[in-house]
């Protein structure tokens, strides 16, 4: 799959973005720091899922915690730092939908450099004859794929150890939309990047990174920061 990366995708996919825990304290805000290489495997195994399955396929993949789970892996091409809530990706499982042809202006385009240059990304699938063996992609050869979360009150304390679980929803249209505009981040990265994915409640403010949350999810904020490697967070990786 070819994949354009000096141009945004129009903003109209929803998403849900909701997590779960035992907590007095609500949660207001979840940040997700990744690593560019964690941006490029994220997008990566969200564009292979995209080709994969059609509309109407369900579903649930599972991320677990380096050094809390006995195996940790790269379910969709990132791992999870100790501190991190378990994310769970569920695929086409939002119900409710919208005009078609619907899309939001309101937005701010992510940082662009080079818009008026044609450059472009090749996304190549697994190929079939290395099923047998094990085969790294360029994103995994360092272990800097790297994922935090954290979770925040309304008065901005961090209360991510009160949550177990983040909920990402996302149908698959989104999927491409989301994983496109991750790869044109990734293209353009700055340490300390930060942008808010638009609300459907607050839509006259957040950034352009292909989709937007629905009613019921928790304000969120993508961060781009270098992580470490697994090595620094597992000794068994």
């Amino acid at each position: 799959m070819i994949i354009n990366l000096t141009k945004s995708v129009p903003l109209k996919e929803w998403c849900k973005i909701t997590a779960d825990g035992h907590a007095a304290d609500t949660a207001k805000w979840i940040e997700f720091i990744l690593s560019q290489e964690a941006m490029i495997g994220f997008a990566t195994e969200l564009l292979w899922m995209y080709e994969d399955i059609d509309d109407n396929r369900r579903l649930v993949v599972s991320t677990n915690q380096l050094q809390i789970d006995p195996s940790p892996s790269q379910a969709v091409g990132f791992y999870l730092t100790p501190n991190s809530p378990m994310l769970i990706l569920k695929v086409n499982s939002l119900i409710e939908r919208k005009e078609e042809g619907y899309e939001y202006k309101n937005w701010k385009e992510i940082n662009i450099r080079k818009k008026n240059t044609n450059q472009y990304y090749n996304v190549k699938a697994p190929s079939e004859e290395e099923s047998e063996i094990i085969t790294l992609e360029s994103y995994e050869l360092s272990k800097k794929n790297i994922m935090n979360i954290n979770i925040y009150n309304a008065k901005g304390d961090n209360i991510t150890k009160n949550y177990s679980t983040v909920f990402f929803e996302i149908n698959r249209k989104g999927i491409k939309e989301f994983a496109t505009m991750l790869l044109v981040w990734a293209n353009n990265y700055k340490e300390g990047d930060e942008y808010i994915l638009p609300h459907i409640d607050k839509s006259d403010c957040g950034d352009n990174l292909g989709i937007i949350l629905d009613h019921n999810s928790i304000s969120t904020k993508f961060k781009g920061h270098d992580l470490g490697t697994a090595y620094d967070y597992d000794s068994r990786i």
